[in-house]
């Protein structure tokens, strides 16, 4: 029995299989809209980012105590709001921000803003509005 090889003729390449040009294509707009949604993530990342910690304070304010001054809590109201302002315009330490919101989630799931909580979300919360350059309240 004797081996041959197919015969071929000089100068023409072996044509691949019609589908591999559709898989071709569909591969290269799978990779397109998959590049395109990771430069949305990147740029919506900030939006998303200030949205929870506006949420997240605002269940702060929700969860102050009742017998702390209006003037006080009007205080923590507006640093917190410089706070989320100076985030979405990125100009706040993201380790700190995410120290202000460790704390804020721990007093909102304790259900009220513990004394201890209410004095370093004050302090964070005016640290982290200053360093953005936002201004304090008076």
């Amino acid at each position: 029995m004797e081996f041959r090889l197919p015969e071929t003729s000089p100068g023409r390449a072996a044509r691949p299989p019609g589908w591999w040009r559709w898989a071709g294509i569909g591969g290269g707009v799978l990779v397109a809209v998959l590049f395109l949604a990771l430069l949305a993530g990147v740029f919506s990342a900030r939006r998303v980012l200030s949205w929870g910690l506006r949420r997240i304070t605002t269940r702060v304010v929700a969860a102050l105590p009742t017998d702390l001054p209006p003037a006080r809590r009007e205080e923590l109201r507006r640093r917190l709001d410089c706070v989320v302002r100076e985030a979405e315009a990125g100009r706040v330490d993201e380790r700190r921000l995410g120290e202000l919101a460790r704390v804020c989630s721990e007093a909102v799931e304790a259900g009220r803003v513990s004394p201890e909580a209410l004095g370093r979300i004050e302090v964070l919360s005016g640290g982290l509005c200053a360093d953005g350059g936002g201004e304090l309240p008076n």
